[in-house]
């Protein structure tokens, strides 16, 4: 019974420790994608590195506006309830996390420009707007 007892323990604790480690966000997922695939020298990657991720931070603090109402409105407009009011504020929304996610790109483009050549440039906007399921590997789109 205690070998039993033991067994399952260890089970547990090597199961919850698995899971730990594979839980990253969403937001460290996108940014080791976006290093990975734009094949950076050590030296170039390390001064790219904390813009792409200051850039990622303030892309998702913009598209947070919007979620956070969208969620809000989730159930009404699954049923197809939505009011005009909660439209107009799922728009609003909308437009200011459009805006606030082009101010970002139009300041971060300048300071990509200062460490990366034009074309890299393109391929880091680029692959930081890729879709999770690509990001993840679970795109079945070719």
């Amino acid at each position: 019974m205690k070998r039993l007892i033991t067994l399952l323990l260890v089970a547990v604790f090597t199961l919850n420790a698995a899971t730990t480690v594979s839980a990253k966000s969403k937001l460290e997922k996108r940014y080791e994608y976006t290093l990975k695939n734009l094949r950076l020298d050590k030296q170039t990657e390390a001064k790219f590195a904390p813009l792409l991720k200051a850039y990622l931070t303030e892309r998702k603090a913009a598209n947070d506006i919007y979620d956070d109402v969208k969620d809000k409105f989730k159930a009404a407009e699954k049923a197809g309830t939505i009011t005009d009011n909660q439209a107009k504020q799922l728009m609003d929304a909308k437009l200011e996390s459009e805006a606030k996610e082009l101010a970002a790109k139009k300041k971060y483009y300048p300071e990509f420009a200062k460490v990366l050549k034009m074309k890299k440039v393109w391929y880091a906007f680029d692959l930081a707007n890729d879709k999770m399921s690509k990001i993840e590997g679970t795109d079945t789109e070719e």
